[in-house]
């Protein structure tokens, strides 16, 4: 952690949890894009009133909403195997960590902000900007975890016997939780192309092939 540098050597355990937990969580960002648009039950209820209206039959705001649900469930259901596939993803990102990695990401950025202090003035920007990454990573397992939990609470809210009340707050936190990773993804993408222009060239062949293994 001395150099402070992004470049290391990448497991191939690591590399293939970072590709499909990508895939998966542009998986999941997608269905709840789909369904705030073109799947919109409210959209698509009056569409179809509309739509029959013009032949002539009216249709009741009940059942067209019925058939616009109807059209979008198989959608949540994606995002219901996804949300799955998610929580095996963090599993196996703990395993990860444990037995290849042998470190915690809350305690490396501890220790990285901990030695900042006694740096000399010339490296502090350096070690700044590194730890604030490795704490944008620590905030994301964080917040995965909570969205993971919450995911839960409401696939299961029968078999926990969640009140109603309650199963509202956390529909709007899971929800709400959605935009982290939409900033996340976004900032990580932005932060990749500036590594790359700026000094620290090779992050995502890295991510790709490993990079040496004494890096």
């Amino acid at each position: 952690m001395s150099d402070y540098n992004f470049k290391r050597h990448l497991p191939l355990s690591l590399r293939l949890w970072h590709w499909f937990n990508a895939v998966v969580l542009l998986g999941l960002l997608g269905t709840v894009l789909l369904r705030k648009t073109f799947l919109s039950w409210r959209t698509n209820s009056a569409l179809i009133e509309a739509q029959f209206a013009e032949a002539g039959i009216t249709v009741p705001p009940e059942l067209a909403k019925k058939v616009a649900v109807a059209i979008r469930n198989p959608l949540w259901d994606w995002h219901v195997y996804l949300g799955f596939a998610l929580l095996a993803l963090y599993l196996a990102r703990i395993l990860v960590a444990v037995f290849v990695e042998k470190e915690c990401v809350y305690l490396r950025v501890l220790k990285s902000a901990v030695q900042i202090k006694s740096l000399p003035p010339g490296k502090k920007p350096r070690a700044l900007h590194y730890t604030l990454v490795k704490a944008g990573y620590a905030a994301f397992y964080f917040v995965t975890a909570l969205m993971l939990i919450t995911g839960l609470l409401l696939n299961f809210k029968s078999e926990f016997g969640i009140a109603k009340h309650l199963i509202e707050t956390i529909k709007e936190t899971h929800e709400f939780m959605m935009w982290f990773f939409v900033v996340f993804i976004g900032g990580h993408l932005v932060g990749v192309v500036l590594a790359e222009t700026r000094g620290d060239q090779g992050i995502v062949s890295n991510m790709i092939n490993g990079g040496p293994k004494n890096s």
